[in-house]
């Protein structure tokens, strides 16, 4: 599991954990993402992005 993790790292996927469970995202090519929390924890995900 944890190579697994290492691998999606690599080719540049962000990991993160919502609701006890672990969740990745890839970002946009262009763009941003920003993560929301509220009293500590990940409320949403917002991904923006810009074609070119």
């Amino acid at each position: 599991m944890e190579n697994e993790f290492t691998q999606m790292l690599k080719e540049g996927f962000i990991l993160f954990i919502k609701n006890d469970k672990i969740d990745t995202e890839l970002p946009p090519k262009f763009g941003k993402i920003t993560l929301h929390f509220q009293e500590g924890k990940l409320t949403y995900l917002e991904k923006t992005e810009t074609k070119k």
